[in-house]
């Protein structure tokens, strides 16, 4: 009597009651639950544009600054130009910030954001530097309506933003105003349609 193919049989039946009895027989597994996002962060996302910035550390007068705030589920980009005009209203100066983070928006109404990579000029403006990886801010988030304010309590930096969305009166994301489409044109006569 030959006992290979009864013995393999055994262990192929063997095996599969194994892996049925791990898996819980024949129910598929169930993925885990999303986690229940915060209203805060469903307030947050979106495009937003930067309509006034304050900080202790740059000079206000003839200042002048564009920014915009790109926020998605794990990750947002800042991006911030800002210049000083001379009496001749020629730019006599200028710097920017740019960077994308990820970031965490606590229960506490705080935005921790963790740099991924990032840039902004040196105190003089004169030469780039490159932000290190990891860096962290928190800022204070607060809503009004379609505005979101951000503030850094420590040296009372804040960020007052407007949100942009596709219901803006015809603008986009830029704030300018979007041109019509073009219609389009018929086919002439003996093309396809």
């Amino acid at each position: 009597m030959n006992f290979l193919p009864a013995f393999l049989t055994s262990a192929v039946l063997a095996s599969s009651l194994s892996i049925a009895l791990q898996t819980g027989g024949s129910k598929p597994a169930t993925p885990p639950a999303e986690p229940v996002r915060p209203v805060a962060v469903e307030q947050i996302l979106g495009a937003w544009r930067l309509t006034s910035f304050e900080t202790p550390n740059l000079k206000r007068e003839q200042r002048e600054q564009v920014g915009y705030l790109l926020v998605a589920d794990d990750f947002l980009s800042l991006e911030c130009h800002i210049g000083w005009m001379n009496d001749a209203g020629a730019r006599a100066a200028s710097t920017f910030f740019s960077g994308t983070h990820s970031y965490e928006l606590r229960g506490d109404s705080v935005l921790v954001m963790t740099s991924l990579i990032g840039s902004t000029m040196d105190p003089n403006g004169s030469t780039p530097v490159f932000e290190p990886v990891g860096r962290k801010r928190e800022y204070k988030v607060k809503f009004n309506g379609a505005r979101l304010v951000l503030l850094r309590e420590k040296d009372q930096q804040s960020f007052q933003f407007e949100r942009i969305s596709s219901s803006s009166g015809g603008l986009d994301f830029y704030g300018r105003k979007k041109q019509p489409p073009k219609p389009a044109t018929p086919p002439e006569d003996g093309e396809d349609r």
